[in-house]
């Protein structure tokens, strides 16, 4: 199902994964994707895997534009059989990956790994419409919910993101967990039952 969302990582101070997903977005989705992970996955192996991760930059970007002229997509729009290619080329980049690029970053073997940034999609909540946040500095995963047309202050994590001219505002926080202390599965999609019949 077409359900935006955003799956972020927070370590050493700094964004280091921040990934658009187009599918799945609810809990029961990619949510569940991400508490699985931090419930099978050793986190102190996880950091040294993201000092591996690059954000997409301008001369990353000039590749890969490059590399799209040479299978024929030159307008932005893909075919079929070009999204394949692309996802073969850079399986890291597409927009079906949502969650699973944790599990995609864990277990690459690649000296660099590049990913794009979508950090600024968590300030657009008509569409950004689930976020799902790992903060390792902090020790907590945390759950964010679109449809958010209430001012966030300056203490949430993405008040810097604030468009005045929007009724939207960003995404915003809807519950916290601390990562030695997870929810199994039930409990956690328990914890957002209401949200998700609406």
């Amino acid at each position: 199902m077409g359900t935006r969302n955003l799956t972020m990582v927070i370590s050493n101070g700094e964004t280091k994964v921040a990934q658009y997903g187009q599918w799945d977005g609810y809990p029961s989705g990619n949510g569940a994707v991400v508490l699985d992970f931090l419930h099978t996955t050793n986190l102190d192996d996880f950091k040294q895997k993201l000092n591996k991760v690059i954000f997409v930059n301008g001369n990353k970007e000039k590749e890969i534009q490059n590399w799209l002229k040479t299978i024929g997509c030159e307008n932005g729009w893909m075919t079929g059989e070009q999204s394949k290619l692309y996802q073969e080329k850079y399986p890291y980049l597409t927009r079906d990956n949502g969650a699973n690029i944790l599990q995609m970053i864990m277990d690459g073997e690649q000296d660099e790994i590049w990913i794009t940034d979508s950090t600024d999609f968590a300030g657009d909540s008509l569409f950004c419409e689930w976020a799902y946040l790992i903060d390792l500095d902090k020790n907590v995963f945390e759950v964010y919910e679109g449809f958010n047309q209430k001012p966030l202050t300056i203490e949430d994590r993405f008040f810097h993101l604030t468009d005045k001219e929007s009724e939207y505002h960003p995404i915003k926080l809807v519950k916290s967990y601390q990562l030695n202390n997870l929810p199994l599965e039930d409990e956690f999609l328990n914890d957002f039952k209401q949200e998700q019949e609406n």
